[in-house]
């Protein structure tokens, strides 16, 4: 029975674990947390002050027969097949890295003392709140949502602070004494062109000031200034920021294996390592050109399982993104290697489903979803969509 060694209990990890047969491998968990988080709703915990249950036991998530070993990895000898954690090693046939990114606020200077004391909505539930408890004393003044660098875990997520941001402050008559601003390094609001088409519109109309091309360098809390590398100051009342995000920490054998970033070398199409057929990274945690979000490690969980299974399967880079537009909108990003973003209108539905999401998550992870977001992907193909909106 073949050794599967999966790292990290997150979106992907978990769905790459329960679809594979425990009568077939055997399959280990290891992640250093006891809990999983539902991520995409710290969202509306930092701007809705949603107090709903977010997380779950990892082994009440794992099918029977699925081990769990709640330990921290540090190294990773792809050469031995060894993963040696803070207590003990482990040997594998194969192994997979799914650990997703962490927030490096410290590489700014004064971001860690803003996020210390402003919060973040994309590293905890803690973070989250606090964004909430500053938004709920907020009286007026600049409210300021940047992004401060390039990569950024699900890239609808900027846009959707700054629209949720602009409903809190209109429906409670905040609008006339606060100025809402946007900052991004890109240089339009949104990176993908043919959705920029929907948001920049709807961020003027709702007297969003965009600033582009902000590349953060610092920020003084004392002065109470966000600074670009170009010279650029702008002011705050209230900051929110997007911290870097990174790869993984954990040492391979060989350092070539992570980009300057930290995310780990993977092909883009099979998500093996660079250089093994053994080892594969899914989800954030990989270099792919694609977009870092749960949707993606979801298909890619699928591949590496169909792989692993003998099948021959390859990831088409899909990218299947819920957006919130704000005031009970959304619409979705779906693109994929082939075929550029797809600019859906905002409807009420989509939002909605984007709402469901919540509900049905944790039986997604189990895998008791399959068929119905089988059907769901199959009839939302980019080349389907296609023929009804023109990019």
């Amino acid at each position: 029975m073949k050794k599967v060694l999966i790292i990290g209990g997150g979106s992907g990890g978990l769905i790459l674990a329960n679809s594979l047969n425990p009568n077939k491998f055997d399959i280990t968990v290891i992640d250093k947390e006891k809990y999983h988080f539902y991520q995409p709703w710290y969202l509306y915990i930092a701007f809705q002050g949603s107090n709903r249950k977010i997380w779950r036991r990892i082994d009440k998530l794992l099918k029977p027969g699925i081990k769990l070993i709640n330990d921290n990895v540090n190294e990773v000898d792809l050469d031995n097949r060894v993963v040696k954690t803070k207590s003990k090693s482990f040997d594998y046939d194969y192994v997979i890295i799914s650990t997703g990114t962490y927030p490096k606020p410290d590489e700014i200077q004064g971001l860690k003392e803003i996020n210390d004391k402003y919060g973040n909505y994309h590293s905890n539930v803690e973070n989250a709140r606090k964004i909430w408890n500053n938004i709920k004393s907020f009286k007026g003044g600049n409210i300021v949502l940047v992004q401060a660098s390039p990569v950024c875990k699900c890239p609808p997520s900027p846009s959707e602070g700054i629209f949720l941001l602009e409903e809190y402050v209109n429906k409670n008559k905040l609008k006339d004494k606060t100025k809402l601003i946007f900052v991004t390094p890109y240089p339009r609001p949104y990176p993908a062109e043919p959705m920029n088409k929907i948001v920049e519109p709807l961020m003027k109309e709702r007297g969003i000031e965009i600033v582009t091309f902000f590349n953060l360098e610092s920020i003084d809390l004392e002065k109470k200034t966000i600074n670009s590398f170009e010279g650029d100051s702008i002011n705050f009342d209230l900051p929110i920021i997007i911290p870097p995000c990174k790869g993984t920490e954990i040492k391979f054998n060989n350092d070539n294996i992570k980009d300057e970033d930290n995310f780990i070398k993977a092909d883009k199409y099979k998500m093996n390592i660079l250089g093994y057929d053994d080892a594969f990274a899914i989800g954030d945690v990989n270099n792919l050109p694609t977009s870092k979000s749960g949707v993606t490690a979801h298909l890619e969980a699928k591949v590496v399982a169909d792989i692993l299974n003998g099948k021959d399967s390859k990831f088409d880079g899909r990218i299947n993104c819920p957006f919130d537009m704000a005031y009970g909108k959304g619409t979705f990003v779906v693109a994929d290697y082939n075929h550029p973003v797809i600019p859906l209108p905002p409807t009420r539905f989509k939002h909605f489903m984007k709402k469901s999401m919540s509900y049905i998550y944790w039986m997604t992870l189990k895998g008791h979803m399959d068929s119905i977001f089988d059907f769901y992907f199959n009839y939302t193909r980019p080349e389907k969509l296609i023929k009804k909106y023109k990019a």
